[in-house]
């Protein structure tokens, strides 16, 4: 039994190593409100390479996408001269923003560097940084938001991946025009808005954040923290991988969630602050379910121990000064005797002339002394007088 338990023992132990790992040399465990890490040292961003631009206007929602060549992204910050014709619109967001096809995006290095950068977006409009996120850096976004005159403004932020980044677009297009794929022209998507997060996957009307948890609605500033545990890669049931990117939205159109920000009517300035700083302990996904599994069956042989030591407390051996009560059945069980103990030596030894005497009178013979005075002797009868 004890090494049953001395195994059982050294098994919890082993699976609960990838937890204390993580709580010790981990950046894990550090809250997802991080506005303390806003602060750091910025580089220039190379646009299309680590980080692009996008955007979502209501004059182009549910347009045709053409193909554009590669020549259309640039590299530096000259922007907006393409051979397309920019129609004139009320809104800040240049054309090359909203008219990019989704087949033809440019691939982004992992995002290892921090960058600042401000978004204008109009009215009734979205604003989108993409980004690759690096699994080996933690990355903080803190973003601020304000209208022109530096006055706040309170709008939506959220973290999308790519999947659910189309079908943010397509709530946003469904919402703004009226296409043969929008059920009910988005009433229908609306309805199903405010179901529980947990059931928001089957939804397939419906848009959610990145791990439901990155949605901030109603604020004027933001600051939260992310750790990947690898790349986001999907993989489908038929083996096909996809690849998936971020995007940082800056929402400033009433979507069709419950709680957001209605359209401020005025264009919004947000300041964006990316600042990732590396990780000193990475663990891989796979120590989530071996810690699950080492508490699954820590619970389960918890009982059985306790169980078998239960069992066990009655069983002790007797001791030899237990004795049962007499009856007539059965004889008393005393206790064997005890060697009797010598007596304690005297504090006061007798004097030396009393031990001499003492040990004379041992020792001397018995000598039996002729009395002095002279025995009678009766010759005639005793009775005569």
């Amino acid at each position: 039994m004890r090494m049953r338990l001395l195994g059982v023992s050294s098994l919890t132990v082993l699976l609960m190593v990838p937890i204390f790992a993580a709580f010790i040399g981990s950046p894990l465990v550090q809250p997802v409100q991080a506005a303390e890490a806003c602060e750091g040292d910025t580089e220039a961003i190379q646009w299309n390479q680590t980080m692009q631009r996008t955007a979502e206007v209501p004059h182009w929602s549910g347009s045709y996408y053409p193909y554009y060549d590669d020549d259309m992204y640039y590299e530096d910050d000259n922007f907006g001269q393409n051979e397309v014709e920019q129609e004139v619109v009320d809104g800040p967001e240049e054309p090359w923003m909203y008219q990019q096809n989704d087949w033809n995006l440019p691939p982004l290095d992992p995002l290892e560097t921090s960058h600042y950068t401000t978004m204008l977006i109009g009215n009734d409009s979205v604003g989108a940084l993409r980004v690759n996120l690096s699994a080996s850096h933690r990355t903080t976004v803190c973003i601020t938001l304000q209208d022109l005159n530096s006055n706040p403004v309170e709008g939506d932020v959220y973290l999308l991946t790519t999947s659910e980044y189309e079908s943010y677009v397509t709530s946003y297009e469904c919402a703004h025009t009226q296409s043969w794929y929008c059920w009910g022209e988005g009433d229908v998507e609306e309805a199903l808005s405010d179901i529980p997060p947990e059931w928001r996957s089957w939804n397939p009307l419906g848009w959610k954040s990145y791990r439901d948890a990155h949605e901030y609605e109603n604020v004027n500033s933001v600051n939260f923290a992310l750790n990947l545990d690898g790349p986001e890669v999907y993989t489908s049931l038929w083996g096909d991988s996809n690849w998936q990117d971020f995007y940082i939205i800056v929402d400033a159109w009433d979507n069709i969630h419950d709680n957001d920000a209605d359209a401020p009517g005025v264009t919004i300035a947000a300041d964006v602050t990316i600042v990732t700083t590396s990780r000193s302990l990475v663990l891989p996904p796979w120590t989530v379910a071996l810690a699950f599994m080492g508490l699954i069956l820590g619970a389960l042989v918890a009982p059985f121990i306790a169980n078998a030591k239960y069992m066990k407390a009655g069983m002790a051996p007797k001791h030899a000064n237990e004795v049962l009560v007499p009856s007539l059945e059965n004889a008393p069980e005393l206790p064997p005797p005890q060697p009797a103990m010598p007596p304690f030596p005297s504090a006061h030894p007798p004097p030396p002339t009393a031990a001499i005497a003492q040990e004379s009178s041992m020792v001397a013979p018995v000598v039996q002394s002729e009395s002095l005075e002279p025995q009678k002797t009766y010759d005639t009868d005793p009775f005569d007088v």
